[in-house]
């Protein structure tokens, strides 16, 4: 599923900076490359969805973090939030719904102050 995501983030202009396996490798990448946005699963070994968002949110905050995930349901799209997510998009919506979302955080890079050097 990565790799298809890759492919299709790539073929839509997007510049993947990074992948990550697992929640704890996700944070540290992040940390390291300073990404425009993570879209972040919330089912991942080590480290849950849920954990890492919190922490990319909380060394990086203000990048925004789209949780897309195969988990549906109010309760949990109310924790990613919590947890600092900007989007939750569920696995299977469409091309469309998750560029939308990708746009919606990408718009929100403009509101951000400048992190500096």
């Amino acid at each position: 599923f990565r790799e298809a995501l890759v492919a299709l983030l790539e073929l839509d202009g997007f510049e993947v900076v990074g992948q990550a396996a697992d929640g704890a490798d996700a944070v540290a990448l992040a940390k390291q490359v300073r990404p425009d946005v993570v879209v972040m699963d919330l089912s991942m070994p080590v480290l849950n969805g849920l954990d890492a968002t919190r922490l990319v949110r909380d060394a990086l905050p203000s990048t925004p973090v789209l949780v897309l995930t195969a988990f549906t349901g109010d309760e949990l799209e109310r924790a990613a939030m919590a947890a600092g997510a900007t989007a939750y998009v569920a696995k299977d919506a469409n091309l469309e719904e998750l560029r939308a979302a990708l746009a919606a955080a990408v718009a929100a890079l403009a509101d951000r102050p400048d992190p500096g050097p």
